[in-house]
């Protein structure tokens, strides 16, 4: 009897395991809080980023006059494009945004961590991931067979320009230094797996 067990448990393992390895760009990912994802990164290790399925449009920052907007600590505003990549940078600066401007108002980093702990407004960085994972279209055409919205428009993410100014960044793969953080751009979220 322990024997099936140790061998149930085994192909269990081996299962998971293989499950884990099979993942590819384009494909749903389902997390263990039963939200979903569009994978659009994979590192050599099988983790990645998923993106999530649904979007809104969003200030960055909830106020209607950029110039009183203030600078969030702990997040270098960044007048060139980094697209140095590190993964989950956009997680931190998340909680940074939500722990100075407030949990409350309706910005699109509530919007993102709304939709579960883990999901976070990406940087520009992990942004052009996303762009470069969809360069065949595999993410989009999984978001549309899913009925929803495929990345097109102007995206914030969660780095900053300077005081009053976030990065954007286009479905398209454009990108645009300064928006001012009282505009509405899309904020769409991503999630490490």
């Amino acid at each position: 009897m322990k024997t099936l067990k140790l061998l149930a448990l085994l192909l269990l393992i081996s299962t998971f395991a293989n499950a884990q390895q099979s993942v590819k760009i384009g494909d749903i990912y389902t997390f263990e809080d039963n939200t979903q994802g569009v994978v659009f990164y994979i590192d050599e290790e099988g983790h990645g980023l998923a993106v999530s399925l649904t979007q809104e449009k969003r200030r960055w920052a909830d106020e209607t006059n950029y110039v009183y907007c203030q600078d969030i600590v702990n997040i270098t505003n960044d007048p060139l494009p980094n697209f140095e990549f590190y993964s989950g940078m956009g997680k931190l600066n998340t909680s940074y945004i939500l722990q100075q401007l407030g949990a409350t108002k309706p910005t699109a980093a509530k919007y993102c961590r709304e939709l579960g702990e883990e999901w976070y407004l990406p940087t520009a960085s992990e942004f052009y991931k996303l762009l470069l994972g969809n360069v065949d279209g595999k993410v989009n055409k999984t978001l549309k067979e899913n009925k929803c919205k495929p990345i097109m428009g102007w995206y914030w993410t969660s780095s900053e320009y300077d005081n009053g100014q976030a990065w954007t960044m286009n479905g398209s793969g454009r990108f645009k230094k300064g928006s001012k953080l009282s505009y509405r751009n899309i904020a769409r979220a991503i999630r490490k797996f």
